[in-house]
């Protein structure tokens, strides 16, 4: 049921970002109790309101565990699961 879900909500994300002119992706990182690394992705984009105006949005993406815990490991994971979305 899950799995559902995030389905139809990333379709709906990528069909906005495909009309927005441009997209930020915002990532903050935390360790936890275990010491893992865990970071929260969000994605900021421009879409249309109901007035056909142009408005800022921030998304949430995910939450992961990245591989690779160095701030260019964040980095490419990161970007790495934008392009799953858009693709």
């Amino acid at each position: 049921m899950i799995h559902i879900i995030t389905k139809y909500f990333d379709k709906i994300l990528k069909e906005r970002l495909t009309k927005s002119p441009f997209y930020g992706i915002i990532v903050d990182e935390t360790i936890d109790r275990s010491m893992d690394t865990q970071v929260i992705i969000y994605i900021q984009y421009i879409c249309k309101d109901e007035n056909k105006v142009y408005k800022p949005r921030i998304d949430y993406l995910d939450i992961v565990i990245p591989e690779n815990q160095s701030a260019m490991g964040i980095k490419v994971f990161s970007f790495r699961l934008i392009l799953q979305l858009i693709n």
